[in-house]
Parts: structure tokens; sequence; C-alpha cells
């Protein structure tokens, strides 16, 4: 992924702002309070959504206090298609929108389709690090530094680690060699000082050569039972690991069987099926109170008629005009108060584009101009295939011609020197005067087309690759043009129609409001004529009601037949079929990412002794049988271990001196005691030690090729001053060019974040061809000179070739450098 361009319409102090990121490193320096820390949080909001609020986020929002514009958009790169990326203020990070070159918009959906499994932790994790970062290396001794390149190797083992922090520490809580305190060390004490007592005891026995030959049978019973044991232990934690690789090894399996796409329907139409259903119980939902309204009226007793004067007919059609004005007049306020939010809406548009707007696109027009658009990079490309490719060749004579010239300072010889000086001056002046050629090239007609397409249609205003991206704008503002002019005829017709409505009521009615001239006719109909009004009014109800329900079934059938068809395409016939095809549809799209995502967590060897069993039964029954094999040999060791301390107590029991047996069976007793106390203590450091050994082997893939491009990077920092990194059992390395041997610890703060920089851009490198993001860098070398500095920046370019790079600065001599930077201070000031 590549960020090309950015525009801010509102975060934190940035409003209604442009960026331009064509450089690659692209260099940022502001001063503090210049806003490089907000740009650079707002490039991973609009990516990975804006801070919510809560907790330690709610500075992170970065809510504009200047304007009610919230969010922004970057034009993105990725796999050579050009995307623009809009979030927008909304709920769970922000409404996004994702819009490709030829004019199709997705949704959050498809950001994370381009972003695949990368989330905002993890890219802050791998792709970006602070000076705070660089600070904090002095302070890691040698184990935090094993453990910290183990993480590089072995990306997701931080809760390994936790894992073997909390054995540790109950490990530590049971014995410690050096402890007094802990149980384990107590009562190694008291069973020392008893031995002592038993040995000053001791006299002679009876029956001693039985029991002694008891005794040495029971210890080599002891002794088989212990080698079994520790013969089994490892196939447990073998198949206790396999336990734990088991859920994610079904998963895997599953994402990998074969289970039909349900991808009948694009999501265009999925979209409308679900619109269609909605409309469609609301229709139902109408005709079911229309029904009970007319239920209603049918079951009311109308009043006698009764007769009136020849003037109540008049008088009750000027009625119902006022009632009809009135209903009018409440529509005419709603659609008042709607047409001045489409004229705000209207207004918003076109102060977005500070030009006349011209009218929107036909789809042959989209299609034809789409067609211009893919057609000028073609053509470039035969242009250049045409007059052949002289950077490649050109290169070659400067590298070999650099290649001369170090031989030659190597080996005394000038001759050589002058070669290799002469050929490589003479490639980049060969290649300067190809390049000047090319520049003086004639405009090719498919630009000219491009122009004459902008001229005809009224686009020569906006940048041609604006030209797909703002035909929904265009469009808009197209159908709010044509609501305003709609909602002005209506207005004109509306008072058009009061003003023969008052030149029709008598002079005392004349010019006032139609509440009071309805209150007024009201009064001059009397009690006399309600009857006969509520009769007329319900005939024109039911007859309203039916009209409305014949509108409203026309309609329900009308949508049903739209969704009925989009539901055939999907070959289903109903609402719960097609909440089930949903369903199916949404988890065979997702299994393709679930299989990689599960995939990644097993190694090869792992899915191999796995597939030796064919279900999860079948593991758990060898693990309960192993785990029954060790029981039943800790039981045996433990008896065991009981029949020896019963042979000593009866041999010491011999003994005279009464004492020696209470003291022996005491002994027993604790021994027993520190056994168990033992065996835990080793099942902690054995786990410790196999979460270790399985990180081990998760990194050991990636630890080679990591070291390897570390090197690389680390000897250009340090100008070759430093050519090796070894990992040790002491500990990380380093070694000089004259072949002695550092330690971290031994290294100068600016050496060793040199070696941090190192390795992290070494994981970068190999990953690249895995998940390629731009690397963000804020402040990342503030104790550098100006020496190191430009060392850091030649490392960038390299690193540029793969990856696009972003540098945040705060640092002026910044600009005493030979670079190409964005000032965001001048910026702020144009």
């Amino acid at each position: 992924m590549k960020i090309k361009k950015a525009h801010i319409d509102g975060f934190g102090k940035w409003h209604d702002q442009d960026f331009d990121f064509t450089a690659n490193p692209q260099i940022i320096y502001g001063p503090n309070e210049a806003g490089k820390t907000t740009l650079m949080a707002f490039l991973v909001s609009i990516l990975f959504g804006f801070a919510d609020g809560r907790g330690k986020n709610r500075f992170a929002q970065y809510i504009p206090k200047t304007t009610s514009s919230y969010g922004g958009s970057l034009l993105v790169e990725i796999n050579g298609h050009d995307y623009v990326i809009k979030r927008q203020r909304g709920r769970n990070g922000g409404k996004v929108s994702v819009t490709d070159s030829q004019g199709r918009q997705g949704d959050e959906q498809e950001l994370k389709q381009l972003l695949g499994p990368m989330d905002r932790s993890l890219y802050q994790a791998l792709f970006s690090f602070s000076q705070r970062d660089l600070t904090a290396v002095d302070e890691l001794n040698r184990d935090e530094w094993q453990q910290h390149l183990q993480q590089l190797g072995a990306v997701g083992s931080a809760q390994w680690d936790q894992l073997i922090n909390q054995y540790q520490k109950q490990a530590d809580h049971l014995y410690k060699p050096r402890g007094r305190k802990w149980p384990l060390n107590q009562d190694l004490h008291q069973y020392a000082n008893l031995t002592d007592k038993i040995n000053q005891a001791r006299g002679k026995f009876h029956r001693y050569q039985d029991l002694q030959a008891d005794l040495k049978t029971n210890k080599e019973k002891l002794r088989q039972a212990q080698a079994e044991l520790q013969k089994q232990q490892p196939l447990l934690q073998k198949l206790e690991h396999l336990q734990q690789l088991w859920p994610v090894y079904h998963e895997w399996q599953s994402s990998h069987q074969t289970r039909p796409l349900a991808d009948y329907l694009t999501d265009q139409q999925v979209t409308m099926a679900q619109e269609l259903q909605v409309r469609e119980k609301e229709l139902r939902r109408q005709q079911q109170v229309y029904q009970q309204r007319l239920a209603r009226i049918d079951h009311q007793s109308p009043k006698a008629t009764k007769h009136s004067p020849q003037s109540m007919p008049e008088l009750q059609r000027l009625k119902e005009q006022a009632v009809e004005l009135q209903a009018e007049e409440a529509l005419q306020h709603r659609q008042q108060t709607q047409a001045n939010q489409w004229q705000q809406e209207l207004t918003a548009i076109k102060t977005r584009y500070h030009q006349p707007l011209p009218a929107p696109l036909t789809p042959q027009e989209k299609a034809e101009l789409a067609r211009l658009l893919n057609v000028q990079p073609l053509s470039r490309a035969n242009a250049s295939q045409s007059t052949g490719d002289p950077s490649r060749t050109a290169m070659i004579g400067i590298v070999g011609g650099f290649i001369l010239f170090i031989i030659g300072l190597l080996a005394n010889a000038t001759f050589i020197t002058a070669i290799g000086a002469i050929a490589a001056f003479a490639t980049v002046m060969y290649l300067y005067y190809q390049r000047q050629g090319n520049h003086l090239a004639p405009v090719t007609t498919d630009s000219q087309a491009i122009m004459a397409f902008g001229q005809k249609h009224g686009l020569q205003d906006f940048p041609p690759d604006q030209w797909l991206l703002m035909q929904g704008d265009l469009q808009r503002n197209a159908e709010l043009d044509a609501q305003l002019q709609t909602a002005k005829q209506d207005q004109q017709r509306y008072d058009h129609q009061l003003a023969i409505f008052n030149h029709q009521l008598p002079p005392a009615l004349q010019n006032l409001t139609l509440a009071t001239v309805r209150a007024k006719l009201d009064d001059l109909l009397e009690q006399g004529q309600q009857a006969r009004q509520d009769i007329q009014a319900n005939t024109r109800e039911k007859a309203t009601i039916a009209n409305n329900l014949a509108q409203l079934n026309q309609d329900y059938s009308k949508i049903h037949q739209q969704k009925m068809a989009i539901y055939q395409q999907a070959g289903v016939h109903d609402d719960n079929q097609f909440t089930q095809y949903l369903a199916n549809r949404s988890a065979a799209q997702s299994q393709a990412l679930a299989s990689d995502a599960y995939g990644q967590q097993l190694t090869a060897e792992d899915r191999q002794v796995l597939a030796a069993y064919a279900n999860k039964d079948e593991l758990m029954t060898a693990l309960s049988k192993t785990r029954h094999q060790l029981d039943q040999l800790n039981l045996t060791i433990s008896q065991t271990h009981e029949e020896i301390q019963k042979d000593k107590v009866a041999i010491d029991s011999l003994v005279k001196d009464g004492t020696l047996s209470n003291l022996e069976q005491e002994r027993a007793n604790l021994a027993a005691k520190i056994w168990r106390e033992v065996q835990e203590w080793l099942r902690y450091q054995l786990a410790v030690q196999w979460v270790n050994k399985a990180l081990a082997g998760a990194s050991a893939d990636r630890y080679p090729a990591i070291i390897r491009q570390a090197e690389q990077y680390f000897a250009l920092l340090t100008d070759h001053r430093y050519s090796q990194i070894d990992l040790t059992a002491d500990g990380i390395k380093v070694v000089r060019r004259d072949q002695e041997v550092f330690l971290v610890e031994e290294l100068s703060q600016g050496t060793a974040e040199q070696l941090y920089i190192a390795l992290r851009l070494g994981f970068v490198t190999v990953m690249s061809d895995q998940a390629n993001f731009p690397v963000i860098i804020d402040d990342g070398f503030v104790n550098f000179d100006n020496v190191r500095r430009q060392r850091m920046l030649a490392l960038l370019e390299k690193i540029a070739e793969k990856n696009q790079v972003i540098y945040f600065t705060a640092d002026d001599r910044i600009k005493d450098l030979d670079v190409k930077i964005l000032d965001l201070q001048a910026l702020k000031r144009e």
C-alpha cells in the first residue's frame, strides 16, 4: 500500500487541507504544535477508524473545535490500483466509503478486504516507531533483548511471554535456590535436620539384611518407574500441545472444505432486496391500518340527515376546501423545511468544488471516460517500449564504474580508478541527455482526446483523475436542483388555490386565517347539519381509504414482484430462505480469509501430526490414555516411596532407642510432602521450557532472514564499523570490523538505537512480500548527528524501494541536508 494524497475535512487543528505524498521517502518537518502528531494520527485513523473516546482514548479523537466537519479521505495505491478511502463522523470508528478508479463504491467490508488481517495494534507494533521506543532500548537487559527479538521473529508471542512469567512466578513461590521463607526451602532444611538427628540415634538392627534386601528391591522398582515417567512425559506434552492446536486445526480444516459460494447476487442486489423487504412490511402495516379504519366506519351508526337551506351545500363545499387548504398548508410548511435542507446540501456541494458544476455524465459517457483514462497509461507504456529503457543499462554502467573505482582504491591502482570514474561519469551524462530527449516528446493524442472530452462536458476546470470520482456529487447536484424547482412550483400552486378560495368566501370571512374561516363555517352550519356532515365525511373517508388501499395494493404487488425477481436469481422463494442465503453467503466470503489466518498458526509438522487423528475424540482418547499411564506411574512412584520409607522406618525401629522410630516416621511424612512440592515445581519449570521451545520453533524460519537483513542495515548505519549480529546464550552480541565482540549493554545509546532500527527495518523488509504497508517514523533520530542522520536517510531510501516511508521530525537540522521536505509550518502560513 502507498498513500498518495490526503484531504482533511476536519481533524484536530487541520481543516480543509490537502497533502501530497508523492516523494518516497516523504520527510515532513514541523516544530512543536505544528500538527505532525495530528497528521500522523489522521493517516492511521482513516485506515483503521477513529478513537472511541473512552478511557485513555478520550484525548485521541482530535475532534476539531473550529469546524463541524470531522474526517477526510486518502488516495491510496494498492496492487497497482487507486482507491479513495473516505471516513467521516459516525459510530464504531466512523462512516467509511471506498471508491475505486472506475467510480464503484464500497463500505467497511471493502476496506477490510483491502487491509487484510492488518489492524491498528498490529500496524503500530510492526510498521511504526518513535523516539520513545528508541529511548527505552538502553533500559532493556539481556533477557529483554532476547525476548524482544523473539517477538519480532514470532508475531503474537507476547501472550506466551506473559504465560512464561506467570509459570515462573508460581514456581518461585514454591522454591528459590537462595530463599529461606518459601515452603520447599523450609521443608528441605527441616529434612536435613531430621536426617542429622536420625544418624546420631542409629544403633544396631535386627533383621537388617532382610529389610535391606527389600529396600533394594523397592529402590529398583522406583528407578524403573521414574525412567518410564521420564519417557512418557514428552509424549504427554506433545499430546497436550496438539490438544491446544486442535480448535485451530479444526477451523483450518473446515475452511478448506469445498462448499458452494452463495455469490449469485451482487452487493447492490442484496441491499435492494433488503430495502424491498422493509418497504413490503411497511405497506402491509398501512393496509391493515386502512382496513381497521374501514371496519370502524362500517360499525358507526349514521345520524338522520336534516334538511338544510340552499346555502348550506355551498358553505359545506367552502369548508371542505378550507380543510384541504389547511392540509396543503401543513404540507407546504414541511416541504419548505425540506427545501431549506436541500438548499444547504446543494450549497455544500458547490462550495466543495469552488467551480460551476456541469451536468452529470450518462453511463455511456462514463464508460467512454473510463476507456480514455485507461488508454493513456498504455500509450505511455508503448512509447517507453518503442524508445527503449536506458535506465537499466545506465544503472549497470554506473554500478560497474563505481565497482572499478572502489577496486582501484583498494588495490592502489590509479589506472583502474580512473577508468571506473570515467565510465560512471559517461553513463550519467548519457542518461541525462536521454532524459532530456524524452521530455521533448510530443503529447499523445490520448491526452488530447481526454481534454476534448472535458471541454465537451464542462469538466475542463477539474483534474482528470477526479472526473469519475465526482460523478456522485454531480448526480446529487442535479437531483437537488430538480427537487427545489418542484417545491417552488408546489408553493406557487398553493398560493393560487388560496387566492381563489378567498375570492369565493363571503366578504365577512375574507382575509382571515384558514383556521378562523373553518371555525366560522362550522358556526354557520349549526348543530342540525352535523349528522349529514358525518355521513358525508364518512363517505368521503371511505372513498379516500378505498383509493389509498387500491394504490397500496398496486405498490405492494409491484414491490413484491421486484423482490421475488431478486429471490429467483438467488434460488430462494421466501424471506426465511433469503435470510439463510445471506448467512451462507457471508460465511462463504469469510471462509477464505479464515483459512489463511488459521493456517499461519499451524506448522507443516503440526498439520501432518494432527491429520493422523480422525477427530478430536480420537486425540482426546490418546491423551487420556497417556495421562492415565502417567497417573499410574506417579501412583506407583508414590507407593514405592511409601514402601521405601516404611522399610527405613522398620529398619530404624529395630534400634533400641525408641525416639528413632518417631524421628524416622516424621522424616518419612516430610519426604512425601517434599516429593509433592517438587512435582508441582517441576511442572511449572517444564511448562516454561516447553513454551520457550515452541516460540523458538515458531520463529526459526524468520530469524535468519531478519538477522541477515538487519546486519546489512546495521553496517550501513555504522559506516561498516559493525558487520555481524550474533544471538548467543549470553545475549545479543555485535562484532566490530576488527573482530572485537560487544554485548548490547556495552554499546553507546546511539549505537544501540541504530541496532534497534536495523532490526525493526529488517523485519519490515523481510515481511514486505506478505504485508506491504507504509512505514511511519515519529522523530526517531533525535540523538543522531548530521553524519548518522545522512546514513539513516540513505537507509530509508533503500527501504523505500519496497515500502513507502513517511518520516515526521521537529529537528530543524533536517533543513541543512540535501533532501526534499514537506514543511508544515510553511504550509500553515500559506
